[in-house]
Parts: structure tokens; sequence; C-alpha cells
């Protein structure tokens, strides 16, 4: 990658990140890019060096948040997947949840 790439890459990460960390239902956010992005959960999940059952467990929110950290390694793995290894693009689109649904507590 180039370091226009990079800084494509690291815009489009980061608008990804906000719309799970913001989102009312951030595993079904993860859920939605993994499908979205055309990676298998055993493919994500082999990359991060974890099973497919705690991946598994992640996105169906059967285990607490996996933090900040976790959701980084998520979604750089899943980009690696999809650029690198040319699975397919994904279409532009917003995530499932409306913007309006995101409250932003301000106090």
């Amino acid at each position: 990658m180039s370091n226009s790439d990079n800084g494509t890459a690291s815009d489009e990460l980061t608008w990804i990140a906000g719309s799970v960390v913001l989102s009312d239902n951030p595993p079904l956010q993860l859920k939605h890019w993994r499908k979205k992005f055309g990676v298998k959960q055993a493919d994500l999940a082999k990359r991060m060096a974890i099973t497919a059952s705690v991946l598994s467990d992640y996105e169906k929110g059967r285990r607490p948040s996996p933090g900040a950290n976790f959701i980084k390694r998520y979604l750089q793995s899943l980009y690696y997947l999809a650029r690198v290894e040319g699975r397919k693009e994904p279409e532009p689109e917003v995530a499932p949840i409306a913007p309006d649904a995101v409250t932003i507590n301000q106090s």
C-alpha cells in the first residue's frame, strides 16, 4: 500500500470503528462488517489468533464487550483479509443502525 492508500484505509477503518462503537448493538455491527467485506468467521478468527467460537460469541453478544483493542484488531484483520487477500470490496453504505438512533451523552 502506498502512503495515500494508508490514509484512505485509516479513514475507512476509523469510520467503521465509529459505527461499531456508537451503535446500540456493537456485536451486530461487527458481524455486519465482516459479511460486508466477504470474510468468513473462521478466516478472521485464524488471522486474529483466536478460536472461531470466541469470535462467534462476540458477534452474537454472548460475551461482554470486547473493548477497543479487540475492535481495533478485529477491523485491522478484517481489512487485511479483504484488501490484501483480494476478497470482495464492500459497497459503500450506512451501517445498519440509523445515525439518528445513536445518542451521544454530552454531560
